[in-house]
């Protein structure tokens, strides 16, 4: 359902009715979006959705795991796949070491079996469209709310170990730090990809001690 602006509800069948003051608490969602037009639009579309709270928004993989390293994590986080140089996937397992109860749902253009399984393996509750009806969306959203929240499933022999030269180099007290990149050097992208993944997990573990 979509609010009014009078506070009421408005269903897909465009009928009016009261919306209860008292109904739970709303799901906080976060979401994560490097389009700035898509984001705003659709941020605004979810905090007048009946029962759904959209309280923060990011541009990046980063900005949200800077957020989550000092800030309890929200209900869902809708995460955008391709962003820039980022890889959506690349962050659902920071998110999930920072803010296990926090569930994450992917929210593409384009649908990739390869890529909802993979999500799915890193703790992502769901596999979601940009184009879905807003209905199915909102259903999505309240569906992985009421659902315990996954947890990664273990990453292959690949996974790589990270040296401790590698993170003393890295400053988590500093406020606005960046993201290290894969080493270029490393001819595995899961060992790149794990490599990274624990060099953030350090990095904004640090941030919080």
């Amino acid at each position: 359902m979509i609010k009014t602006a009078a506070g009421q509800s408005l269903d897909s069948a465009g009928t009016v009715t009261a919306t209860s003051g008292n109904s739970s608490s709303p799901i906080n969602l976060w979401l994560v979006d490097d389009n700035h037009r898509i984001r705003r639009t659709i941020a605004e579309i979810l905090s007048n959705c009946d029962g759904i709270n959209c309280t923060a928004s990011f541009c990046s993989p980063n900005e949200v795991l800077s957020k989550l390293a000092s800030k309890v994590g929200p209900d869902v986080i809708l995460l955008d796949i391709h962003m820039g140089d980022h890889n959506g996937l690349d962050t659902i397992r920071p998110i999930k070491s920072l803010s296990r109860s926090t569930r994450v749902l992917m929210f593409t253009t384009f649908f990739d079996s390869e890529s909802e399984s993979r999500a799915k393996a890193d703790g992502a509750s769901g596999f979601l469209l940009k184009t879905f009806p807003l209905q199915k969306i909102l259903t999505a959203i309240r569906q992985a709310y009421d659902q315990p929240s996954p947890h990664p499933k273990m990453i292959s022999s690949q996974r790589a170990t990270i040296h401790p030269t590698q993170t003393n180099t890295l400053h988590p007290q500093k406020r606005g730090v960046t993201l290290p990149s894969p080493d270029n050097q490393l001819t595995s992208k899961t060992a790149k990809r794990s490599l990274w993944m624990e060099q953030c997990i350090e990095l904004f573990r640090g941030i919080r001690k």
